[in-house]
């Protein structure tokens, strides 16, 4: 019986091994190529966009927040590159708030509402994929003033007194008193059992020894991190963004799932109630951005038609008054920038 030449079989084997490179390769392209160059070129891909409100849009959401005095403050690159804007209710008037040439996002309303902490890049361009060349800046809207809070933070969030703020720096979750250099750190990620990258770090409002947190690593999902005992319970799977009710009673996420990919969850902090909170009916069903308002009655949140992106997806703001039906939440944004990373501050003054 006659064989194969040992030539024949090498080149095949060697025409196999690189058809099935190729077809490796394009997979990896197809699934993470533009998410690589987003996160070095993204700039690129931005440009100015004008806000164009349908008819009678501006009227049907004064109607549903009809009552409600206060402020919703965003990350839009409506400008052709991100900065910070606010918008009032119920009369929609919206302003720009910083003008400077590197992003601006994650902005935080203080718990009198005079004050936002926002995390600004430490240079051009920097994708929120990246969570280290960052800088906390706190911004007085009665001046309009800035001031560089922290080096090398970034998810600046206000503790409830108002004069301190916890940020992410690296691997550790800090503390600091705004009227002093002194920081502390509280949580240090890549520390046993943990041993992961923390995101969107973010303390109880009632209980400085718990830590809602994203972790990405060893332990992979959302938590609850007790600090005092290095105890965590977990929340969810394919989750992030854990953020607290104002009342620190209840937590809400992010959750792969839903009409769009993703939805948002709440549970209760010692997890008895569970529900699906938001899965909007609309095209826009891409939640992300979750955010309650301080007097724990309206959600604001983003969400896109599926793309993913979070700082270059035409993202759109939404508002929702807990308890209402879903198709009574209004978008409030309308352009076809990236809209993200919302808060809303309710005056609760009489």
């Amino acid at each position: 019986m006659k064989t194969k030449p040992e030539s024949f079989s090498k080149k095949n084997l060697w025409w196999t091994m690189t058809a099935l490179l190729l077809v490796l390769g394009g997979i990896y392209l197809y699934s993470f190529g533009l998410r690589i160059v987003y996160r070095h070129w993204g700039l690129f891909f931005l440009k100015p966009a004008q806000t164009q409100w349908p008819d009678g849009v501006q009227e049907k959401i004064k109607t549903a927040v009809s009552g409600l005095r206060g402020k919703i403050v965003w990350s839009s690159s409506r400008s052709g590159d991100h900065q910070i804007y606010l918008l009032t209710l119920p009369d929609l008037r919206t302003y720009q708030l910083t003008t400077h040439p590197h992003v601006d996002y994650f902005p935080r309303i203080s718990p009198e509402g005079g004050r936002i902490l926002f995390a600004r890049s430490q240079k051009r361009w920097v994708s929120e994929r990246d969570q280290r060349p960052w800088d906390v800046y706190l911004l007085e809207l009665s001046s309009g003033k800035e001031f560089l809070v922290a080096r090398n933070g970034n998810f600046p969030n206000w503790l409830p007194d108002g004069r301190h703020i916890s940020f992410l720096r690296g691997d550790q979750v800090l503390i600091k008193a705004l009227n002093s250099e002194r920081e502390n750190v509280i949580f240090d990620g890549r520390r046993p059992p943990y041993e992961a990258e923390p995101q969107t770090p973010e303390l109880s409002p009632r209980d400085s020894n718990l830590l809602a947190v994203t972790l990405r690593g060893k332990l992979s999902g959302v938590f609850l991190l007790h600090l005092s005992s290095n105890r965590y319970t977990r929340f969810g799977d394919n989750s992030c963004e854990l953020t607290w009710t104002p009342d620190g009673r209840g937590l809400i996420w992010v959750e792969a799932g839903g009409r769009g990919g993703t939805c948002l969850f709440y549970s209760s902090r010692d997890q008895t109630r569970r529900q699906l909170l938001m899965d909007l009916p609309l095209d826009f069903s891409h939640e992300y951005f979750p955010k309650l308002s301080n007097d724990g009655k309206w959600l604001v949140w983003g969400a896109s038609r599926g793309d993913h992106e979070h700082d270059l997806a035409d993202y759109e703001l939404f508002l929702w008054k807990l308890g209402r039906p879903w198709e009574e939440a209004v978008r409030i944004t309308y352009n076809p920038a990236n809209d993200r990373w919302p808060d809303i501050y309710v005056d609760q003054s009489p």
